[in-house]
């Protein structure tokens, strides 16, 4: 699995696009019924929730790092419950959406065995709003991994786009405080030159981790703990990274979640 969701999200990266074009040729409109709700949904004590960046070896490492922490008052080890959904960011969150081209979801028990690519039945996957999510899960401890999508916009959407998203965040966030949990927000790693040029994105990063923790939520930059060098080669959108480089971002990730995590859940 490792290298296998970076380039399916690389290779199949307009699926979004075109999915919503033809959507009315589409038959299948079913959504797996246990991503929504059912005894899929458990209570956990950490929420994942991120893009199609965690698809890969950084999201199902952080969970294996997540599951297998010990809880720093009950000593047993964490329950996990994570969704990752391509195409996904702070905008599909705060209302729910609908994935076309893939999806993992790994629950409170520790079950990963809900993976759903392009080929797969249900073609169309909707899942719920982060805020119905907090209030099945009920965790303690939100972390949020989300940005990258936002970044692939041409210049003149981007532009357009850059103020609601940042109150799409603000919102994100506010629905986090909300449920009484605490919020970690990981910000996405290095853009390709040609998807956004180091001054927007360094610009949108900041602004992002402005919007976090001005409502008191923790933000994880990931600029110098990512390397544009190391992205994957041929991947038209631009955010995707080759194995080494999920690698080493998720090590720098966890060398500073590690610490805030073990601090909120000692509260």
């Amino acid at each position: 699995m490792r290298g296998i969701w970076p380039r399916i999200a690389a290779l199949l990266a307009c699926a979004l696009v075109l999915g919503a074009s033809d959507a009315a040729d589409k038959p299948d409109d079913t959504a797996a019924p246990d991503v929504i709700d059912g005894a899929w949904v458990q209570h956990a004590d950490v929420l994942l929730v991120g893009d199609s960046e965690s698809l890969g070896y950084f999201g199902a490492q952080l969970y294996r790092s997540l599951s297998s922490e010990p809880d720093p008052i009950s000593r047993k080890p964490l329950k996990v419950w994570s969704l990752w959904t391509c195409g996904s960011d702070a905008t599909t969150w705060e209302r729910g959406g609908t994935s076309y081209c893939g999806i993992r979801t790994c629950n409170g028990a520790g079950d990963c065995a809900r993976d759903h690519g392009p080929l797969d039945r249900p073609g169309r996957i909707r899942y719920s709003s982060l805020r119905e999510y907090l209030a099945r899960v009920s965790p303690r401890v939100t972390i949020v991994s989300l940005g990258s999508n936002m970044l692939t916009n041409r210049a003149s959407t981007f532009r357009a786009s850059y103020s609601a998203y940042l109150d799409d965040v603000g919102r994100l966030v506010d629905d986090i405080a909300r449920a009484n949990s605490r919020c970690v927000w990981i910000g996405p790693p290095q853009a390709a030159l040609e998807t956004k040029p180091v001054k927007d994105y360094e610009q949108f990063v900041a602004d992002v981790g402005r919007v976090v923790a001005s409502k008191g939520c923790i933000f994880i930059d990931s600029n110098p703990l990512s390397d544009r060098a190391l992205l994957l080669r041929g991947d038209p959108e631009g955010i995707h990274y080759q194995s080494v480089g999920e690698r080493a971002w998720e090590t720098k990730v966890w060398q500073q979640l590690h610490p805030q995590l073990i601090a909120h859940l000692a509260r």
